[in-house]
């Protein structure tokens, strides 16, 4: 054999070995990832739905706007009109021009009456006006604001206030102070 023909040779048993072993390779590390493949297995139920992100936006009876944001909600099959929230945030856009914000760790929102209560680290701004409860109540039906639960007020012009229960009208803008029992409301206004 002439010395050419020898390295022609060479180099086709180089290349055809080379070929070999990248196939061999290829083929060997798929069956490893086959058994290093889990399985990611979704847990369903078929009574609750569970949504993320989630925004509802409408107009109440009076025509204020408002738009209801929850970082995660669910509602069950049997009663699909009754959204449950977590990590809450409502604004209302009453018709004055001005903003109603409430922030909550929880939240039912019914999507027929459009009534929304807000639970646990209640927070409500309005203006220079702030509230804290344990429980918020929209109505919808009656436009209505009721607080219930440790509801403590703070209004940067007129002082603060301490109540078992707060009730604030939407449509005559007039609110009600409530305690229970023999206590009475506490109310300390600015001069």
């Amino acid at each position: 054999m002439t010395s050419r023909k020898k390295n022609l040779f060479l180099i086709q048993i180089t290349i055809f070995l080379v070929a070999i072993a990248l196939i061999y390779d290829t083929y060997r590390d798929k069956n490893i990832e086959k058994k290093l493949f889990v399985p990611i297995r979704a847990e369903t139920d078929s009574e609750i739905n569970v949504f993320t992100d989630i925004k509802y936006s409408g107009f109440d009876l009076v025509g204020n706007r408002y738009v209801l944001n929850a970082g995660k909600a669910n509602f069950k099959t049997e009663s699909p009109e009754l959204t449950n929230m977590e990590k809450v945030v409502a604004n209302f856009y009453l018709k004055d021009d001005t903003i109603l914000t409430v922030v909550s760790d929880e939240g039912l929102y019914n999507n027929i009456t459009r009534d929304i209560d807000f639970r646990k680290n209640v927070k409500a701004d309005y203006l220079t006006h702030s509230l804290l409860s344990n429980l918020l109540s929209y109505s919808n039906s009656k436009s209505k604001l009721i607080a219930t639960g440790n509801v403590r007020g703070e209004s940067i012009e007129n002082g603060e206030f301490i109540a078992d229960n707060v009730e604030y009208d939407l449509i005559n803008k007039t609110i009600n102070f409530s305690m229970i029992g023999d206590k009475q409301v506490k109310i300390k206004l600015k001069n």
